[in-house]
């Protein structure tokens, strides 16, 4: 390969044209406008407001709860007084499965690397109707991120997982 000596000055750089010209096919150039969303799918604002205390703290209290599970404080099975029953095998088998997949991520570590713990960067909780939760939390170990939704309802005066879906 060889370069080429060009005399000083004799290479003009010039600036851009502020707007390209239309193509010989576009007469006409249009801009990209979204459509406005049909009225029959507008999400009510009491649904995006965000949620009750109660149902926050629930929503809180049941992630602290996954975190001891991801971070080996907790077994799977000390979750079961918290999920409704009919749904309790489905969403112990998610986490059974993200917990595999954690293992296995950090299985890759190398050896010497100190264990950071799982921890919570964000949740976000609404309540679409009142005593059901639909929650999504932002969970990090320093190396990996992941996301975890969950939806929780009121049994008279208990919160319990009805659905769960990791991330991972």
């Amino acid at each position: 390969m060889t370069a080429l000596a060009v005399p000083a000055g004799s290479v003009r750089i010039h600036r851009a044209p502020p707007l390209d010209p239309p193509f010989d096919d576009e007469l006409r150039p249009t801009t990209y406008r979204p459509a406005r969303p049909e009225p029959h799918e507008v999400i009510p604002p009491a649904a995006v407001a965000g949620a009750s205390p109660e149902c926050h703290t629930a929503a809180l209290r049941f992630l602290n709860l996954c975190l001891e599970l991801f971070n080996g404080f907790r077994s799977p099975g000390q979750l079961r007084p918290l999920l409704r029953v009919t749904e309790a095998n489905t969403v112990l088998d998610e986490l059974s499965r993200s917990l595999r997949r954690l293992a296995a991520l950090r299985q890759a570590v190398p050896s010497g690397t100190p264990r950071r713990p799982v921890r919570r960067r964000q949740l976000r909780t609404c309540e679409p109707r009142p005593g059901v939760a639909e929650v999504a939390a932002v969970l990090s170990d320093g190396r990996t991120t992941w996301s975890v939704a969950y939806r929780l309802e009121r049994d008279t005066s208990t919160w319990r997982c009805t659905a769960l879906l990791v991330l991972l």
